[in-house]
């Protein structure tokens, strides 16, 4: 008797489970009476809805807190496979979108501000400014004007199809290496991201660095975005920021903070030498952290 009732338990258990599951139509393929429902979803929830969901929050060092500090910049080839979850999809899909799409549609929508790519440095400055419409008529992007409904102002709406992300193949990422005597930790963070759009013109290949955004402008938004990082697993999906925080990505010293302010071409003759010196400031990099706590 007692076995029946246990089993009877557990039964009542397992249907109000199912119940309260039924209910919530973001969690099933299947309305209250068991048929397809007509408002579910394309796919599964996954880690749950990233509506809202702040950055991991960083310490600010002050100033006369950093004992050393080392500038470097580098590359990210969206090519490498490591590197794929940034480029992919290459058109928006299933809650997910490219890096590219997503800085895309932040600029068209007046979210976040970019900056003029200039050689050798970077300026985050209104007198630097990149507004829209520039931008989309220096890289001849297929673009309509429309009219704003309430203020009457003109609105640059770009399709989907029409989003250069197949183009945009590498990014510049600057990002600076520093020690902070207060906390004694060896901490890097990054300050910037410059998307790279790679087109066949009549003169070969060119490379065009687009603009320059700021990473602490955009993390808000990268922390909202989820990312599928695996084909064994299609419920594994971190954000953006979760990525570049966790530093998840491949890369190359291409330029570190020197005299001269020369990058690593500039004064390398052969891909050996600037092989070389690539593995030369990563070795500072490793070396220096490892020094402060041998003796």
């Amino acid at each position: 008797m007692s076995k029946f009732f246990k089993l009877l338990f557990v039964g009542g258990v397992m249907s109000c489970m199912t119940s309260a599951f039924a209910q919530d139509g973001d969690n099933s393929f299947f309305d209250e009476t068991g048929d397809i429902s007509e408002e579910v979803a394309t796919n599964l929830p996954t880690s749950g809805p990233k509506e809202g969901l702040e950055p991991i929050e960083l310490l600010n060092p002050r100033a006369d807190d950093i004992y050393w500090q080392k500038v470097v910049y580098r590359t990210v080839d969206l090519r490498e496979k490591m590197n794929y979850p940034f480029y992919y999809p290459e058109e928006s899909s299933d809650n997910r979108q490219s890096l590219f799409s997503l800085m895309f549609r932040l600029i068209q929508d007046g979210k976040i501000k970019v900056y003029e790519y200039l050689d050798s440095r970077e300026i985050f400055n209104d007198e630097h400014l990149v507004e829209f419409k520039d931008l989309l008529e220096k890289y001849e992007l297929i673009f309509t004007v429309q009219a704003d409904s309430i203020t009457n102002d003109s609105v640059y709406v770009v399709d989907e199809s029409d989003i250069p992300n197949r183009d945009v193949i590498k990014f510049y990422v600057k990002e600076v290496w520093y020690f902070d005597k207060i906390t004694s930790t060896f901490n890097v963070r990054i300050i910037g991201f410059c998307p790279i759009m790679v087109r066949e013109t009549d003169l070969g290949i060119q490379k065009y660095p687009m603009f320059w955004i700021p990473f602490e402008k955009l993390r808000p938004f990268l922390s909202q975005t989820e990312v599928l990082i695996t084909d064994k697993n299609n419920g594994a999906r971190p954000s953006f920021d979760d990525l570049f925080i966790k530093r998840r990505f491949s890369s190359y010293i291409y330029r570190e903070s020197n005299v001269q302010n020369r990058n690593l071409l500039e004064y390398n003759t052969t891909a050996e030498d600037v092989r070389r010196e690539q593995a030369r400031v990563k070795t500072l990099l490793i070396n220096y952290e490892n020094d402060l706590w041998e003796y």
